[in-house]
């Protein structure tokens, strides 16, 4: 995949890891009744290929400020003033 990223001059994170995954596996089925000099060549011609394994950029998100959510209070509290009179 390394080599693939640098063939097509994008960073390795960008190639996606399972489809490039299935299709080496695939190859190496149907490779299976060849010569074994033929999954060599097969391999150069899946990294030649491999412009549809090319994830898109990611999208920048704009930094939102983390906040932390009070929780429901499930019981209204006693008021002081009313507890001391009892």
């Amino acid at each position: 995949m390394a080599a693939m990223a640098q063939e097509h001059k994008v960073e390795p994170l960008r190639i996606s890891f399972l489809n490039a995954l299935y299709l080496i596996q695939d190859e190496f089925i149907w490779c299976d009744g060849r010569s074994p000099g033929a999954i060599p060549r097969k391999l150069k011609e899946l990294r030649a290929n491999g412009k549809r394994l090319i994830l898109p950029k990611k999208r920048k998100r704009k930094p939102c400020p983390r906040m932390v959510l009070r929780k429901a209070v499930k019981y209204p509290a006693i008021k002081r003033e009313y507890a001391t009179r009892s």
